[in-house]
């Protein structure tokens, strides 16, 4: 008796003659989706459970000290919430190619419950386009350069000791 390591010893071989192999059918996935939402639940939980039994155990120092260090991380995380969800909006912006004016804009309302900025809403946003503006990058225009001259027509021929007369004598600037 051969035996083919690649199959299955329960799978069921194709009669003779047959050709089509029946599909195997995967779980349902909506049973694996709510085992899964089960076990994150069961997880949660057990982890609840854990920090509040750690903190049980906790000397009045230790307390002080996870309280300070919470105390800086959620003053550390105000401070600088902003500016990350304008580095989101901004970059986000970038990878669909408009332009988005943040100044105006409240940036506190981007930020997700744990204080950190919320992508889906910065992707809606950036997606919507209510203050997202598509236009070409304006330069400042440059005088003096082209077809804008200088206004005295004089000095661009000169020789530069005569340039330095005249700017010291007060008849450029």
């Amino acid at each position: 008796m051969e035996i083919n390591m690649n199959e299955t010893p329960n799978a069921s071989t194709p009669a003779d003659g047959d050709t089509e192999s029946t599909p195997v059918t995967p779980a349902a996935p909506d049973g694996a989706a709510a085992e899964l939402e089960q076990w994150k639940a069961r997880f949660e939980a057990a982890s609840q459970e854990l920090e509040q039994f750690r903190q049980s155990q906790m000397t009045d120092q230790e307390k002080a000290l996870a309280q300070a260090r919470a105390d800086g991380r959620r003053e550390t995380l105000s401070e600088l919430s902003p500016s990350l969800a304008e580095a989101e909006i901004r970059a986000q912006a970038a990878v669909a190619g408009v332009t988005v004016q943040t100044e105006a804009l409240d940036l506190n309302h981007f930020l997700g419950e744990d204080g950190r900025p919320d992508t889906d809403r910065i992707a809606r946003f950036v997606a919507k386009g209510d203050t997202v503006s598509a236009a070409p990058l304006r330069l400042p225009q440059l005088m003096g350069a082209g077809y804008h001259r200088g206004g005295r027509g004089g000095t661009a021929s000169m020789d530069p000791d005569e340039l330095v007369d005249h700017i010291h004598g007060g008849k450029i600037f």
